[in-house]
């Protein structure tokens, strides 16, 4: 999916998880025996207000500039940025 506004990857994933609360046929939810219904809950950790130890990011705004989300949830996006966010099952 692509996010044109900037904000920060909290902001980002909450966008998503409302298009696909919008279009569910499109939505991969409800995971893990229904217990997990949105991407925000499968990456953020809002009680530390960190991404999960679990997951990797590759993120890079338009000019190659890296981003460092997993050190800084609140860092704010870059304007069509490309964001990958892996989850490792265990």
């Amino acid at each position: 999916m692509s996010i044109e506004e900037e904000g920060t990857i909290i902001e980002a994933l909450a966008s998503i998880d409302k298009q696909l609360l919008n279009n569910p046929k499109f939505s991969p939810f409800p995971l893990y025996k229904g217990l997990i219904k949105s991407y925000l809950q499968l990456i953020w950790d809002p009680q530390k207000n960190a991404i999960y130890e679990d997951c990797a990011s590759n993120a890079y705004g338009p000019n190659k500039e890296f981003m460092p989300l997993l050190d800084d949830v609140n860092f704010n996006l870059y304007p069509n940025s490309e964001i990958t966010l892996i989850v490792h099952a265990d």
